[in-house]
């Protein structure tokens, strides 16, 4: 079994323990593997196998255009944390051939923005969203060095960078903000998979999207270091594309819901 960090942000503390995600303060983070690449996306094309673009998966192992909830919760994980048996994936990075260009790892940050000191809700059971691509690149989506500014295209070059910033990362922000139906409840999806969610601004939640929940950052790191030279872009990209500038993600809550639970409550709402 894979041993795990746990990662005290408060300080610069490391110490090697349990399969737990890093804790600090008001934010909770999970690292997983790569699992497997495929043309297919379950939220955008369910039960249409082949239908998209490449993608590579995170985390959960069985995720495909078949799965479903049921199948995504009995399914196994990779991630530093065994509850978070969640789907995540992103369109594969290519090299100029069209080589796929293989990802190391994904972190995925839940932090309880914009407001911590607004009750964070959990995302319910299946809840889905999207988010990325070209709208929002370089903003809220876009590549760097391990830290730094987020630039629109993947044409960036890292080797010459300090220790941990040598690998080009692709970083994509979800919004945070959930609408409610008529009972009160979280919308869990939306025709576009973007609608339902939305971003706060200045520690507000806007008022048709009123409800909190965690706020995920994604980061990507690829096992490449000068994309200039790889001429690296993603198989989202279509011709004329600022190579890169469709970065986006997928996320679909198939997480253990308690344990999820557990987290947001104790490392968000405190």
């Amino acid at each position: 079994m894979r041993r795990s960090s746990l990662v005290i942000i408060l300080g610069l503390v490391i110490v090697t323990g349990a399969m737990t995600p890093a804790q600090a303060g008001q934010v909770f983070i999970t690292d997983c593997l790569p699992t497997h690449r495929a043309p297919d996306d379950p939220i955008v094309f369910p039960g249409q196998p082949g239908a998209s673009h490449s993608h590579d998966f995170f985390g959960n192992t069985t995720t495909d255009a078949s799965s479903t909830y049921a199948s995504m919760i009995a399914g196994g994980t990779n991630c530093e944390e065994p509850g978070d048996t969640a789907g995540y994936w992103a369109p594969t990075l290519l090299g100029g051939d069209g080589t796929p260009i293989a990802p190391r790892r994904i972190r995925i940050y839940y932090r309880d923005t914009p407001n911590p000191n607004v009750k964070v809700t959990p995302f319910p059971p299946d809840f889905r969203m999207i988010a990325g691509g070209m709208a929002s690149a370089g903003v809220l989506s876009g590549w760097n060095c391990d830290g730094t500014a987020l630039a629109p295209s993947a044409l960036i070059d890292c080797s010459g960078g300090t220790p941990g910033h040598t690998y080009v990362r692709g970083t994509i922000i979800f919004p945070m903000c959930g609408q409610v139906d008529a009972a009160g409840n979280v919308i869990k999806d939306s025709v576009d998979h973007r609608s339902h969610v939305a971003y706060g601004t200045r520690k507000t939640c806007p008022a048709d999207h009123p409800v909190q929940l965690p706020a995920i950052k994604v980061n990507i790191r690829y096992a490449v270091s000068n994309c200039i030279a790889e001429r690296c872009h993603l198989s989202s990209d279509m011709p004329g594309d600022d190579p890169g500038s469709t970065l986006h993600a997928d996320f679909w809550n198939t997480w253990d819901q308690a344990v999820l639970e557990q987290l947001v409550n104790t490392q968000l709402n405190t």
